[in-house]
């Protein structure tokens, strides 16, 4: 039996060329750059940056990478018990802050 040659390391392939980047862009990057301004055009909403993110999170059609994969559960339940204390804990601070500034 032959033995298996191994495959390339990625350390060793050459850096993508200026003409391979700018295909990259063209292709795969401007279509959804120009799909999500013309969303945040029409809508022009107060914090752009958040409508952006909303709305790349609610695009079918392209990978959403580890934003894509169903929420955790427990995680999430312990996420939420973590914010509402420190939501306690701010507005403690905020009527510590309150009595403070009255005296």
């Amino acid at each position: 039996a032959t033995p298996a040659t191994p495959a390339t390391p990625a350390a060793a392939m050459p850096p993508p060329t200026m003409t391979q980047h700018m295909k990259y862009i063209q292709e795969r990057v401007n279509p959804i750059m120009e799909a999500m301004v013309t969303a945040v055009l029409l809508k022009c909403p107060d914090d752009p940056a958040a409508f952006m993110m909303k709305w790349l999170l609610e695009q079918d059609r392209y990978d959403k990478g580890e934003f894509g994969r169903p929420a955790d559960q427990e995680e999430l339940k312990q996420l939420k018990e973590e914010l509402a204390r420190l939501q306690v804990y701010k507005a403690e601070l905020e009527e510590a802050l309150a009595a403070k500034d009255d005296r």
